[in-house]
């Protein structure tokens, strides 16, 4: 027996799409784009917290330097978000096409009495996906910003978010 959620998944994508795989292949690219932007920027960040240290060996920090702007830092974090958004875009044309493969349930989909039930098909489930690549995306970014503004005060820049563009021109 599935369960509620299985099934509850299953009502989102066309009939015999395979819509496990295609949740654990997303599931798995917000893994790896998620790993990718924290890890980069904490790589970055490290690098760029050098310059504040009067002495390394002993890790005494110089009161007059600043660290760089936080965009320079997370620099092209949310690529890997980018991409997978940009599949999620392009998947309801292949569910769409789907419905013309083998028995034509296009045709099935047409005659039912709600006429909605193949656009929802074919557009709740990447929509869905899409959505949780954006809250992915968004947890991504807090962490970075939460360890950036973990540097103490006096060395943080005037203004730390220059540079920045909006969230739409990171890539």
């Amino acid at each position: 027996m599935r369960s509620k959620l299985a099934r509850g998944l299953a009502q989102l994508f066309p009939a015999g799409w395979p819509w496990q795989t295609t949740v654990e292949v997303t599931l798995c690219a917000l893994l790896v784009s998620w790993c990718s932007a924290v890890l980069c920027f904490l790589i970055h960040f490290d690098r760029a917290k050098i310059p504040l240290y009067s002495s390394l060996s002993e890790r005494i920090l110089d009161g007059h330097t600043h660290i760089v702007p936080f965009a320079e830092i997370f620099g092209r974090g949310l690529l890997g978000f980018w991409i997978v958004a940009l599949c999620l875009v392009l998947l309801p044309l292949f569910h769409f096409l789907w419905h013309w493969q083998g028995s034509k349930s296009i045709y099935l989909m047409r005659r039912l009495p709600r006429r909605r039930e193949l656009y929802i098909r074919c557009l709740a489930g990447p929509a869905v996906l899409l959505v949780l690549t954006v809250l992915a995306a968004a947890l991504s970014l807090l962490i970075c910003v939460l360890n950036y503004l973990s540097l103490p005060a006096g060395h943080l820049p005037e203004d730390p978010w220059a540079g920045m563009g909006g969230i739409l021109c990171w890539f």
